[in-house]
């Protein structure tokens, strides 16, 4: 029987100074979340560069452009993210004029908050590459594999926040 924690046969490559292990199926959430924290370094690697834009301002940028017009709440809501933190980067993106905010009228105490046309010109900039990113790292799943693992990130994430649900806005 392989031990799936011990650290995989070390190939004596000088290019790979980091040891890899043989992950089982126990170990999926730790995975995901390593996968997660792989593709936020690549990602806040590659705004940075391109826009010089944190990891922050390019989630923010990229769910305002998807949800449109809406409040800093909002955005943290479905980006399950810290509302602090998605004011400065709204705050970071203003001054930079990739948003602009104007009045709520559903609440005096908060602000809406929209792409302006640079904004809009550089979220389509960085996604477009992103998406070729995206791309190369599914390279090897066909499309019904894609799909499978979709679907099970869906079932994943409903069972996650079902467990849960006084930490999401559900």
């Amino acid at each position: 029987m392989q031990n799936t924690n011990a650290p995989a046969a070390d190939t004596g490559d000088a290019m790979s100074p980091r040891r890899s292990f043989e992950f089982g199926p126990s170990h999926i959430p730790y995975r995901i979340l390593l996968l997660g924290k792989m593709i936020d370094r690549v990602t806040a690697q590659h705004v940075r560069d391109t826009a010089q834009l944190s990891l922050a301002e390019w989630r923010v940028l990229t769910h305002v452009e998807m949800i449109g017009k809406c409040s800093a709440a909002e955005v943290a809501s479905v980006a399950y993210s810290d509302r602090a933190e998605v004011s400065r980067a709204i705050g970071s993106l203003e001054q930079r004029g990739f948003v602009q905010r104007e009045a709520n009228p559903r609440n005096r105490k908060s602000s809406l908050v929209s792409l302006t046309t640079e904004g809009k010109a550089v979220h389509a900039l960085i996604r477009g590459e992103r998406g070729k990113f995206y791309e190369r790292w599914l390279t090897d799943l066909g499309d019904a594999e894609r799909m499978a693992l979709n679907a099970a990130l869906d079932k994943v994430t409903r069972r996650l926040t079902e467990s849960a649900p006084h930490m999401f806005d559900i």
